[in-house]
């Protein structure tokens, strides 16, 4: 190599250094723009029912009084670190949620207009929320409903003839909501248009099952997604993609899908055993596959690690504000706790998007505790007559 060229080489390399990191959320964004809608919803598998994860913790809800700290963004590295070892103290417990971040929170009643409690499960658009009513205890006609967040209204989309239970797998997209019932150990995945009306079956077949003389039988769901024309889903027990057309159709299975579960549409892999994330992703609209980086639990773009997150092509590293981080929501939000020099603690939840964190409730408060809902793709809690919902609205 002669100087001109040694010249050269550093240039290049000093330049290369400074090109700023790929936005989190750009291999998604790249690979399934077109059915980003018929995302929401999915859940991580469970081994009976679907399996919306919900973290229960007895927290007290912390309300700040006097000046707020300015919210920075945390820094980032631009390549792996290496992970903390013991308890992470940070200087400052994180301000609160609403001022940390407000773009990604937004307020749901939690009473429909027929008096009945609403829970939210998934969004339609990223200005509807899809929810449903349903008696304490067994109802045997619960109700689905979209509340409007810029006109704060609710709307009736229709009236199920079997009960739902907070766990329950639904989905959207291609103009429909997807959801499936049990009916004498048969599945039938059944749709209902977006604007609502009646329940229509597409497709039915035996559940698997596990068969107990003694104290009956365990019949397990399905996972669902629906994207590209089609409506997919997944054994919660031994897994393995099919798919039928929303239309209606013939069912088929998805080629080389076999002990796979749905993740996160258009992914699919194998649920760790932590069920915090997923190996063996495969894209079900590309057929690209993604490695699995060592000793991580990851998402589609982002993993944990220790006391890091980093992106699954090892391009970018941040170190956590907290520890113990317990979910990685809509390969966004990573919920974890916080304790400082002074052993103040709290919750909180950190955005690997904007890289600032806000607390969402601290034990040093003296109010009731709030439980917080986790899903793949948003978390929620009570907070007096709302729901505080923690979602991705790029999604």
């Amino acid at each position: 190599m002669n100087d001109v060229e040694e010249v050269l080489r550093r240039t290049f390399a000093r330049a290369e250094a400074r090109v700023p990191a790929a936005p989190p959320e750009l291999l998604r964004q790249v690979t399934v723009r077109q059915a980003r809608r018929s995302r929401r919803g999915r859940v991580l598998v469970t081994a009976v029912v679907t399996g919306l994860v919900i973290g229960v913790t007895s927290v007290v809800v912390l309300r700040a009084s006097g000046p707020q700290p300015v919210v920075t963004p945390l820094p980032v590295t631009t390549g792996p670190t290496p992970s903390i070892d013991g308890p992470r103290i940070v200087e400052e417990i994180a301000p609160p949620l609403e001022q940390a971040l407000p773009s990604v929170i937004v307020e749901v009643p939690r009473e429909a207009p027929n008096g009945q409690a609403f829970t939210p499960r998934l969004f339609i658009d990223p200005r509807t929320v899809l929810g449903y009513v349903s008696k304490k205890g067994y109802d045997p006609a619960p109700e689905l409903w979209a509340y409007r967040l810029e006109s704060r209204t609710f709307r009736h989309l229709a009236t199920l003839d079997y009960p739902i239970a907070p766990v329950a797998s639904m989905a959207v997209g291609e103009g429909v909501i997807a959801l499936f019932k049990d009916v004498d150990r048969d599945i039938h995945i059944m749709t209902i248009p977006v604007t609502g009306g009646a329940p229509r079956t597409v497709v039915s077949f035996p559940a698997e099952r596990d068969v107990d003389t003694v104290n009956g039988d365990s019949v397990h769901g399905v996972s669902l997604a629906v994207g590209d024309g089609r409506i997919f889903w997944s054994s919660n027990k031994s897994g393995g993609v099919n798919q039928v057309p929303v239309a209606g159709g013939e069912p088929s299975s998805v080629p080389g899908t076999e002990g796979l579960h749905l993740f996160s549409w258009p992914w699919a892999g194998r649920a760790t055993g932590d069920r915090m994330g997923a190996v063996n992703l495969l894209n079900l609209s590309t057929g690209e596959r993604l490695d699995d980086p060592a000793q991580a639990r990851c998402a589609v773009t982002w993993c944990l690690t220790g006391s890091q997150a980093m992106r699954r092509d090892g391009s970018r590293a941040v170190d956590l504000p907290g520890d113990n981080p317990r979910s990685l929501v809509a390969d966004r939000f990573v919920v974890l706790s916080q304790v400082d020099r002074k052993g103040r603690k709290a919750q909180a939840i950190f955005d690997l998007t904007t890289s600032r964190v806000g607390r969402w409730w601290s034990q040093s408060d003296r109010k009731a505790a709030p439980t917080l809902y986790t899903g793949t793709e948003m978390l929620y809690f009570k907070r007096g007559d709302k729901w505080v919902v923690i979602h991705d609205p790029d999604r």
